[in-house]
């Protein structure tokens, strides 16, 4: 029984440590997004008061710093993730050391056979597989059966197969941009084609209009350009994966046509306000450490709703759409979004303005936190759920239910205090916070 308490109690400080550690590491990536917008408004600053060169340079230096230091903390948040992507030069060094995973030597003789054992331990600290995400499990059964030594005396040594035990290193955004053009990519112009795909723009920047006829941005087709305008026809369904990646963009036209904006596509962007098609499916920190000032997401011709009070919605907003946007000050999301995903604009701490329209049915954890500066939101008639944390770490002293029966989270309620517990008693309506705790922060709801 001893033995069993003190384990009980092992697990519960370790549980306690991991919570401090995840929150601690929240505070951190919070931080360098704020700095991070801060120090690019400086230099642009500097830029337009024709600032010396020596100062333009220190702050581009500065900047370009901070933005590694957001993506090792980004990195090590996500682990193993797609979005985990070790800088260019790092990637093309271990391109040229790694050994492939599937094909080690075999030792042909009795010497070969004594030194497969520091062969092994080599082997498995620096081969990288090119893409861990889409290594089938076979692979590393594989290595396994062509691993085995097989010395021509004394007992066979058998080498451990490197393909399980390198699975941390994912496939960076910037060796596959660089990888070899299909044939099937034609020039045209300023614009790289294959089919009705806009490959990559290979124009000196500017204003740039994309050509009638093209269906879809593919991935990378214009990260780090100097593009600073940029006219999508219509009929373009889908804006590839990071395809503006920190470009110079500051203005976009983006049609109703558009269905898909996939993740990383305005990631680090200079953009000052958007407007999103009702039907646009938005991935993954989509415009994530952006200069963005307002988002205004479009509304469906006919209403958002179907027969029967049905949700119509067709658009969402993904996980971390929109975070650490920290000038950002006004968000309209129009009738047709279906979901509002974890943290999709958590850590826009200026956010002043939130107008949620019918059509909405899910509002998921941490989707607003951090957003300090807001101080009143109305929940719309259609919302059924409300994750944790959902409003939590704000300055929301007003909320009104349009709707009754909404299911708030109970662990780590979507509002700070009792506001749940008044909420199920009261149903729809409009509370107001009459007391606050020891941190500022709502405790006491009251309804009016």
């Amino acid at each position: 029984m001893k033995h069993m308490i003190k384990a009980v109690l092992l697990v519960s400080a370790l549980i306690a440590v991991a919570a401090c550690n995840k929150n601690k590491e929240s505070a951190d990536v919070a931080a360098l997004a704020k700095q991070l917008g801060e120090m690019q408004a400086k230099l642009e600053a500097a830029e337009s008061a024709n600032a010396s060169a020596e100062e333009i340079e220190r702050l581009k230096k500065e900047l370009e710093e901070q933005k590694e230091r957001a993506e090792r903390r980004r990195e090590r948040r996500e682990g193993g993730e797609l979005g985990n992507r070790p800088r260019s030069s790092e990637t093309e060094t271990t391109a040229q050391t790694a050994a492939p995973a599937t094909t080690p030597a075999a030792p042909a003789s009795a010497s070969a056979a004594t030194t497969a054992e520091p062969a092994k331990s080599t082997a498995a600290s620096t081969a990288t597989p090119t893409a861990s995400t889409t290594t089938p499990p076979a692979a590393s059964g594989a290595a396994a059966s062509t691993a085995t030594a097989t010395p021509t005396t004394a007992t066979p040594t058998t080498a451990t197969p490197v393909a399980s035990q390198s699975v941390a290193t994912t496939t960076p955004a910037a060796s596959q941009s660089v990888a070899t053009i299909p044939a099937s990519v034609t020039t045209v112009g300023d614009f790289q084609m294959d089919g009705t795909t806009l490959f990559k723009y290979i124009g000196k920047g500017g204003n740039v209009t994309i050509p009638s006829g093209v269906t879809s941005i593919g991935k990378n087709a214009f990260s780090y350009t100097e593009v600073t305008s940029v006219t999508i026809p219509d009929g373009v369904t889908s804006i590839g994966r990071e395809a503006f990646w920190a470009s110079k963009i500051t203005s976009v036209t983006i049609p109703n046509s558009v269905t898909s904006i996939e993740s990383w596509a305005f990631r680090e962007c200079r953009l000052a306000s958007i407007t999103i098609p009702p039907s646009a499916r938005i991935g993954k920190e989509a415009f994530a450490l952006s200069h963005l000032r307002s988002v205004t997401i479009s509304d469906r011709a006919g209403g958002g709703r179907g027969s029967g009070g049905v949700p119509a919605g067709k658009g969402s907003i993904g996980e971390e759409a929109f975070v650490g946007c920290v000038l950002l000050t006004s968000v309209t999301i129009g009738n047709n979004v279906g979901i509002i995903g974890e943290s999709a604009f958590s850590q826009c701490f200026e956010l002043t303005s939130l107008t949620i329209k019918p059509g909405v049915s899910d509002i998921r954890q941490f989707a607003f936190i951090a957003a300090r500066s807001l101080t009143s939101v109305t929940i719309p008639n259609g919302v059924t759920h409300i994750g944790s944390q959902a409003f939590q770490q704000g300055a929301i002293t007003s909320v009104t239910f349009e709707d009754t029966g909404i299911n708030l989270d109970e662990y780590g309620s979507p509002f700070h205090g009792d506001l749940r517990k008044k909420y199920l008693e009261g149903g729809a309506g409009t509370y107001t916070a009459t007391e606050k705790d020891q941190f500022g922060y709502p405790a006491v709801w009251k309804k009016q």
